[in-house]
């Protein structure tokens, strides 16, 4: 039986992250994505790319610390590569999750960085004053 392994994902994150970084697949605010009931997401991006939608979060957990039913903290940030791919014309599943490996915060930490860019939050404070 085959699988993917650990170094399979890691080729295939940095290869995310090379697209990302050639502008050649743009990443936007997510909306869809696979709630789980013990995750909190704070942000989330999402990008299609030939015939998968990556959906990168970034998310708190529950961390049980007794067993009541508010007995938990929120922990975190961690991070989150989904793959999505239609079934049908009508119909996207959650196909795969990558598993918890470092380049990931590092996929989410760059596509932050280029929609923070892209928005322009400090092109104001940026421009040249000359007119003092």
């Amino acid at each position: 039986m085959m699988v993917y392994t650990q170094h399979d994902w890691i080729r295939a994150v940095s290869k995310l992250t090379e697209l990302t970084s050639k502008q050649q697949i743009k990443w936007d605010v997510a909306q869809q994505y696979e709630d789980v009931s013990n995750e909190k997401v704070d942000k989330a991006y999402e990008a299609k790319h030939q015939k998968n939608r990556y959906v990168l979060k970034q998310v708190q957990r529950q961390e049980w610390y007794d067993s009541g039913p508010e007995d938990y903290a929120w922990s975190g940030p961690y991070y989150a590569l989904e793959i999505y791919q239609h079934v049908n014309p009508f119909q996207e599943d959650l196909v795969t999750t990558a598993p918890s490996i470092q380049i990931v915060r590092e996929l989410f930490n760059k596509v932050q960085s280029l929609h923070i860019y892209r928005l322009g939050v400090l092109d104001d404070l940026l421009k040249s004053d000359d007119s003092n």
